[in-house]
């Protein structure tokens, strides 16, 4: 009857140290294959939350449906689209307008989020954000705080951006980019007010692998 007992309890120890192993071994950590969210983003539960209830319609009508699944692509690497073409807004703007070369950056994706380094004439933006796709198809979303600097006076701005596109070896096909005026401090400022939104592709369609 001892032997008994002590048997089952040993089987219940060595339970309580697996378990308790796993738990460890899940820890999220800095390196090349787990990162933690950084900087100043918003924890966002659901692609949707980047988009207002109101606009979602009309937005995709131009945008199109965004690839679902909890599975992405691995996208890491350095990208360019150019032209950084604007091709549907809600604020009035004419289209089709090319626009100067954006630059983005992917690395460290893990567990539904990755890091991103972006680059165009209006912004600088380092920050771990948000991932989700399945086969070669990929949506990237965040929330972000803004300032845009080149108007006569500066706006503060809360606002969402949704990228979409699929892997390729040339690049990100179908690459496209929209962001969304989700709130702004200066409300005198009839810039970019809340509402609005911004959708780009890129020119030839594919956002191609470029070092920078």
């Amino acid at each position: 009857m001892k032997i008994e007992l002590t048997m089952k309890r040993n089987r219940a120890y060595f339970w309580l140290f697996l378990v308790a192993g796993l738990m460890m071994a899940s820890c999220t950590k800095n390196d090349d294959s787990t990162i933690a969210l950084i900087g100043t983003e918003y924890y966002i539960k659901d692609i949707l939350s980047v988009i207002p209830d109101s606009l979602q319609t009309k937005f995709f009508a131009n945008f199109g449906s965004i690839p679902e699944g909890p599975v992405p692509p691995k996208i890491g690497g350095s990208y360019r689209m150019n032209p950084k073409r604007r091709v549907a807004n809600n604020a009035g703007l004419p289209v089709p307008v090319d626009e100067p070369p954006m630059f983005l950056r992917f690395s460290g994706q893990h567990n539904g989020v990755v890091a991103i380094d972006l680059n165009d004439p209006t912004e600088t933006f380092t920050d771990t954000v948000f991932i989700q796709g399945n086969g070669q198809d990929f949506a990237v979303y965040f929330i972000e705080d803004k300032v845009i600097e080149n108007f006569s006076v500066p706006v503060k701005m809360k606002r969402g951006v949704i990228m979409k596109g699929r892997v390729t070896e040339a690049g990100l096909a179908d690459f496209c980019y929209a962001t969304i005026v989700l709130g702004k401090e200066d409300e005198l400022n009839q810039l970019a007010n809340p509402g609005s939104y911004y959708i780009y592709k890129d020119g030839d369609g594919n956002a191609e692998r470029f070092d920078w």
